[in-house]
């Protein structure tokens, strides 16, 4: 160590094709960033594969890694996860990231500069500049398996409702609608808008320097913000439309072979401050015509149960909770809830007798153990498609600071180009000093 940072050297000695080989033969090596919260469901579903180990765990919590170390006793445990790339990076082939937003682009391009197969968290990153990092990343990388985690996406209704878009049966795609639930105080959130709270004394088994990775400016410990409600606070998290994003539009990503975003703009009471910002509707553009109905296809993306009018789009009285996906076609309306079946909508009613496309089962966790030991199974979400998903989501939020004005997206570039300010405050971040995101060479 020297000034707080480890130097990520000596990247694993085996070549691709070697470790290809090896894990032919031998069980997947992994390594678990972020051990709570998500983490254990992400463990418990590997750790039922015969093939998979689980060789290291990393965490700033000491309590949460001491408590799964009576399951894996033979695994090392470290807070800090340089020290795993810096001393141990031959004693795993993959890395799964489960950690709060702001630390994903960091710990993900570190666990690709070193060549290691990758399962990283939704949303992907935390930054606009860090999908440019993490297409590049990627690019540089082609042979490693990457998976998004967004599990829903292997519900056999998710599937279905892909094929029936994809098949074009509901005629081209004029407009989608897509809502999440609102935003208060509870187990992951905090109140919108929301100020850091006073500081309370830091747990013994807590490591807050760590936690806070990247951030130049450091954060107050609070339990309102760690270990869960990090989501609601700008410098952390993004909100329930960068929380749910990846859940709710990757729909149109899978179904259409979608554009890049060319606008946005939201509208939400005032902008967001230390918080994120609450009752969010937000309207992003992309280039239409082709497979698209329009010259522009337009997502409506909105935040606290924001519900398009069903008299608008001649449809009966309809209610419907959180976490939704509504895609308006020629021919018919589907509607499909983030864990549910599609509903189809045909001249206003329901169509009861829609036949279902079958769909082969998937497994989200094992397919990807078994590519990276050499199987060539399907992946709904790598990370080549991941980081797309991602991008509108990172766009809703980060246009609440500037609430009510349409910015314009230059996707090849990753820049604004209609507002300097934009491009200035919210396109990336600074980091500190040993937690910047490596480019992967």
């Amino acid at each position: 160590m020297k000034s707080g940072a480890i130097a990520t050297v000596g990247i694993a000695s085996l070549s691709m094709m070697g470790r290809a080989q090896t894990n032919k033969n031998s069980k997947l090596r992994i390594l678990q960033i972020g051990v709570d919260g998500i983490g254990n469901a992400d463990r418990g579903q590997l750790q039922r594969h015969p093939m998979v180990e689980f060789a290291g765990f990393c965490d700033v919590n000491g309590a949460a890694i001491d408590k799964i170390a009576k399951d894996f006793p033979k695994a090392w445990r470290l807070a800090d996860y340089r020290e795993a790339f810096a001393n141990r990076a031959d004693e795993f082939d993959a890395v799964i990231v489960d950690t709060p937003d702001f630390n994903h682009a960091p710990m993900m391009l570190t666990a690709l500069n070193h060549r290691k197969h990758l399962y990283g968290q939704k949303p992907l990153v935390h930054q606009l500049d860090e999908l440019r990092m993490m297409r590049d990343g990627l690019a540089a990388r082609p042979d490693l398996i990457t998976q998004m985690g967004n599990q829903r996406s292997c519900n056999p209704g998710r599937m279905r409702a892909v094929e029936i878009l994809r098949s074009n049966r509901l005629g081209k795609p004029i407009e989608a609608h897509v809502w999440t639930g609102g935003v208060s105080r509870g187990h992951y959130f905090d109140d919108p808008w929301s100020e850091y709270k006073p500081a309370q004394p830091i747990p013994n088994n807590l490591d807050w320097d760590l936690w806070q990775g990247p951030l130049t400016t450091k954060i107050p410990y609070n339990d309102s913000i760690a270990p869960r409600r990090w989501r609601a606070y700008w410098e952390t998290g993004g909100g329930q439309l960068a929380d749910w994003g990846c859940h709710l539009l990757d729909l149109l990503y899978f179904a259409y072979d979608m554009p890049e975003p060319e606008a946005v703009v939201t509208h939400t009471a005032r902008p967001s401050t230390t918080g994120h910002t609450s009752h969010n509707m937000s309207t992003l553009t992309y280039p239409g015509g082709g497979a698209f109905a329009r010259e522009k296809f337009v997502v409506h993306y909105n935040d606290s149960g924001l519900m398009p009018s069903f008299a608008a789009l001649g449809l009966p009285p309809l209610k419907f909770d959180a976490n939704h996906t509504m895609v308006v076609c020629e021919d018919g309306i589907l509607i499909l809830q983030a864990d549910g079946n599609p509903e189809v909508y045909r001249k206003g009613k329901l169509s009861d007798d829609e036949p279902m496309p079958r769909v082969s089962p998937r497994n989200h966790w094992g397919d990807w153990a078994e590519n990276c030991l050499g199987a060539k199974k399907p992946l709904w979400t790598p990370l080549t498609i991941g980081w797309r998903i991602t991008e509108p989501a990172l766009l809703a939020v980060k246009a609440t600071r500037y609430p009510d004005q349409e910015l314009r997206w230059d996707a090849a570039n990753f820049r604004f180009t209609n507002h300097d300010e934009a491009n200035k405050t919210i396109l990336s971040r600074e980091y500190r000093e040993g937690f910047a995101p490596p480019k992967v060479v």
